[in-house]
């Protein structure tokens, strides 16, 4: 019998496994574990789906979102490529620029499909957790960790997720520099880049010729089901990309909900709503400390907190209370869970919750 190759059957598996199983529970009522807006979309992306035809092909070429992206962004549309969320753009990357052995620079803990995506290539995959309990990413240690071991790709999420932890655009442009010495891709993750009270807009690092920006809708847009997310970069490297990657892969609802999502009534609802979020996340936070939990400073809505083990609270906040937050046991923190701030009575119900099974 034909086997899949190897790197295919050594790659970890993929991070939704777990959360699709969880979400087929019935006993899900509150879920915390995603970082999604949690006041939903902007009525305008909800009209463009609305409107969108299942009936006819989508664009291959999807010229509509990267023309609302380059007129957004300043840039010109050949720096731009479309995709079906931040995880596409990521595989398609490495399949694009990757061989066998080549190596991959993944400092973490991090998203967890950077290494993946590098494994299924067969590229060998230089990782590393933060020391605790901060687990900040030191930029100029991942600077000389460049140096030293020349990566194909390096990866870095800005801010990082789980941890929330910003970086600013001097040091990430040290980052960028050393990459270019070395003969390096920096793929600069800025999916949650809304959530800070102060973004660095993307891209970040316009005309570095040696930063690949990726810019997921996903999380402020709340366009989980859709899917859709930008890459920015270089000409060549976009043209690369774009070409390594199959036909169609963004639906014609994607593409007009990208599309809507760059106006300026979808600006003002991602304003509006983050701003919120952030505030609910400081409430959190304070109630967390009330309970002793400690917490991971963050620039975002998202908190990554030490509870003893990650494991047992998860399982007790689901069985007993309905409410799924993220166990980061997969990430190497055994004692850290996730949470993402959402409405009001959602965040009381949580804290609730977590005084019973804190308690108990």
């Amino acid at each position: 019998m034909i086997r899949p190759r190897p790197e295919v059957l050594s790659a970890p598996l993929p991070a939704y496994a777990e959360s699709a199983r969880a979400h087929e529970s019935s006993r899900v009522r509150l879920d915390f574990s995603t970082t999604l807006n949690a006041w939903g979309p902007a009525p305008v992306v909800l009209h463009a789906l609305r409107a969108a035809r299942p009936d006819v092909y989508p664009d291959p070429e999807a010229l509509a979102p990267r023309r609302a992206a380059a007129a957004r962004w300043d840039r010109p549309v050949e720096e731009i490529t479309f995709g079906a969320g931040a995880a596409e753009l990521i595989h398609a990357t490495c399949f694009a620029f990757l061989r066998s052995s080549d190596t991959v620079l993944v400092p973490g803990p991090t998203f967890g499909e950077y290494a993946r995506a590098a494994a299924l290539c067969g590229a060998r995959v230089l990782q590393g957790t933060a020391t605790p309990p901060a687990y900040a990413l030191e930029i100029p240690a991942i600077s000389a960790a460049v140096i030293q071991h020349r990566p194909r790709l390096a990866f870095l999420c800005a801010p990082n997720n789980p941890t929330g932890q910003p970086f600013g655009r001097d040091e990430l442009r040290g980052l960028a520099d050393a990459c270019a010495a070395a003969g390096s891709l920096l793929v600069l993750d800025q999916s949650y880049d809304a959530f800070t009270a102060q973004p660095l807009g993307v891209p970040a690092l316009a005309d570095h010729p040696a930063v690949l920006h990726l810019r997921s809708f996903t999380q402020d847009h709340a366009l989980a089901g859709v899917r859709a997310a930008f890459a920015v970069g270089a000409a060549p490297v976009v043209a690369g990309l774009a070409r390594a990657r199959p036909p169609w892969t963004t639906s014609t609802a994607a593409q007009a909900a990208a599309t809507a999502a760059l106006s300026d009534a979808a600006d003002s609802h991602i304003l509006g709503t983050v701003t919120r979020l952030r505030f609910q996340r400081e409430l959190l936070q304070s109630a967390f400390a009330r309970l002793r939990i400690p917490t991971v400073a963050t620039s975002t809505h998202f908190l990554l907190a030490a509870v003893g083990s990650a494991s047992s609270v998860s399982s007790r906040l689901l069985e007993e209370h309905g409410i799924r937050v993220r166990d980061c046991t997969a990430l190497g923190l055994r004692e850290h869970i996730q949470v993402a701030a959402r409405t009001p009575g959602d965040n009381d119900t949580l804290i609730h919750a977590l005084e019973a099974v804190c308690s108990g």
